[in-house]
């Protein structure tokens, strides 16, 4: 029988609880607050079930443990590292994929038709003809399972989509597109990415939108593409701060720009991607306890 470990705040219904109870002995902890601690819950543990509060800043402190958490991006680690030390790490891939797909079409739609504005008025507005989306050219830069999805959705509004791919020219790939929408995961080859120069060769005009890790992105070139005109707005999810949080140093610079929309990392944040997220990490330690791991996260 595995020794189960509940880290943090837990979303298991009843009959999970009972699932995962049939697999093993099942305790539940409070994140710990020191390196220590984690080592000592990774040495008493067979898996932890995480809420990721805490976990990558202490991912090498653990050893001979399975590790599941129910989120998509963790952030970036060493796989081969971890391998050797006997961890394996697995998400909930799918689990908010439909809650950041509405997100980040929202969004689009926001900087293109400039809703938000319009939203609630209570005065007289001159009659403004914004942008449609349709025969718009759209570059999703990751070709994951979100950023298939927004591809699809785009094209069902009537939009020209083209995605980037690793190996592919970035510049030549954006160098005509109205929107450019960050679908990257955290890796060695997507860290700062979309980096300064990425933002100054931009189509004149263009939008930004991005659910992704900052990892992947620098916002002071960002902000210098708006500020020179050349991009005409951004759509941001402030992600990896935590949830809900608008005091943190990142999101208040984001938000102190009139040209970006922000979002204080809540893109995922539906009732239906907490239940996928809970009953996927079920099944994710079903499926190590076979002997046949699933959803396993490896990073190069």
């Amino acid at each position: 029988m595995k020794k189960i470990t509940i880290v943090g705040r837990s979303n298991f219904s009843h009959q999970q609880m009972k699932r995962l109870e049939l697999l093993g002995d099942v305790k539940q902890v409070a994140n710990p607050e020191s390196p220590e601690e984690w080592a000592r819950l990774s040495e008493e543990s067979d898996v932890i079930c995480s809420d990721a509060g805490g976990l990558l800043e202490n991912i090498y402190n653990l050893k001979n443990v399975f590790v599941t958490y129910p989120y998509i991006e963790l952030g970036n680690f060493d796989s081969e590292k971890l391998e050797q030390a006997g961890v394996l790490i697995a998400n909930t891939r799918g689990s908010n994929r439909d809650s950041i797909v509405e997100w980040a079409i929202f969004m689009t739609l926001s900087l293109f038709r400039k809703f938000p504005a319009m939203i609630n008025v209570t005065e007289n507005i001159p009659l403004e003809f914004n942008q449609s989306l349709s025969g718009k050219k759209a570059l999703i830069v990751g070709k994951g399972n979100i950023g298939t999805k927004i591809g699809s959705v785009c094209e069902s509004l009537g939009m020209e989509v083209d995605f980037f791919s690793r190996g592919d020219n970035l510049q030549e790939k954006s160098a005509k597109a109205d929107l450019i929408i960050d679908s990257l995961n955290c890796n060695t080859t997507s860290k700062n990415l979309l980096d300064e120069s990425f933002f100054m060769s931009l189509k004149p005009g263009a939008y930004f939108v991005s659910f992704a890790r900052q990892y992947t992105y620098d916002l002071n070139g960002l902000i210098k593409s708006l500020d020179n005109n050349i991009l005409s707005g951004a759509a941001i999810d402030c992600d990896p701060e935590n949830p809900g949080d608008t005091t943190n140093d990142f999101y208040q610079k984001v938000l102190n720009n009139e040209k970006i929309l922000a979002t204080p990392h809540i893109a995922f944040a539906t009732e239906q991607a907490k239940l996928n997220g809970a009953e996927t990490v079920v099944r994710n330690v079903e499926a190590f306890a076979s002997g046949e791991p699933i959803n396993l996260v490896v990073k190069k």
